[in-house]
């Protein structure tokens, strides 16, 4: 949790999942990081993945306010087994915060 200079009390909510308790005033600038671990859901556009007539799968996401179409990528049918397991690969690696050393943008689970 993000130090505030106290011990800040904690709740366990389920098994290995620690929520702070810290209350936060209207006037403190509250950081919304990737290095606050008090953050724990970040923004995330809306995702569909289907498959199109040509039997790629297609990812595709809503498009912001600043963009005139949705943003998407297809992955041809017989490439869907290396991108699935390398998905499953960082799925199953710890999540870590840390910033990558330049060009090693892997998490460290490669």
């Amino acid at each position: 949790m993000q130090n505030h200079g106290e011990q800040e009390p904690q709740a366990q909510t389920a098994p290995g999942v620690v929520v702070s308790l810290q209350a936060y005033s209207d006037d403190d600038r509250f950081d919304w990081t990737i290095n606050n671990e008090d953050v724990l859901l970040a923004e995330q556009r809306t995702t569909a993945v289907y498959v199109n007539r040509w039997g790629q799968a297609v990812i595709r996401q809503e498009r912001n306010w600043d963009e005139e179409s949705d943003p998407f990528m297809t992955i041809d049918h017989a490439h869907l087994p290396v991108v699935i397991a390398r998905l499953q690969e960082i799925a199953s690696a710890p999540l870590s915060r840390d910033e990558p050393e330049p060009g090693k943008a892997t998490g460290g689970i490669r």
